[in-house]
């Protein structure tokens, strides 16, 4: 059994106990953010701004 899957920006430290493993043999993927529309948690947008700079640089 594998555990979950994450991402996390290139250049950024790992919590301890992750381990980045990249990969080579696959073109980049799509990046989707999604979230319920009526949730309000003020840490989404904040999310959404950091991974996409992240996906752009």
């Amino acid at each position: 059994m594998t555990g979950p899957d994450a991402m996390a920006p290139l250049g950024h430290d790992l919590p301890a106990g992750l381990t980045a493993v990249p990969v080579t043999d696959m073109p980049p993927s799509v990046v989707v953010a999604a979230w319920r529309q009526d949730d309000t948690n003020p840490l989404i947008p904040s999310f959404v701004r950091t991974a996409g700079a992240a996906y752009r640089s």
